[in-house]
């Protein structure tokens, strides 16, 4: 895989053209800022971001039913006195 930084980026944005996979960095500050992957790869990708979306919407499901279990136990304990 190979690296490009944001100014190398800037001076040839045709590089995205001869590149398949690659990792972009901010060099000056030593932070990687994410990944372009070719079209070519489109089938796994679109894979890979369908699992990811039903994770996080797992994730808010089971935030969201948490929420309601507490709200449930707030409002269904009674004391008897009225």
């Amino acid at each position: 895989m190979v690296e490009c930084g944001i100014s190398e980026i800037q001076a040839k944005p045709s590089i995205f053209k001869e590149l398949s996979v690659s990792k972009i960095v901010d060099k000056r500050k030593h932070q990687d800022i994410g990944y372009f992957i070719s079209s070519k790869y489109k089938k796994f990708i679109d894979q890979i971001l369908e699992n990811i979306e039903k994770e996080e919407k797992r994730e808010k499901l089971k935030k969201l039913k948490n929420y309601q279990d507490l709200e449930f136990l707030e409002i269904g304990i009674d004391d008897g006195i009225k």
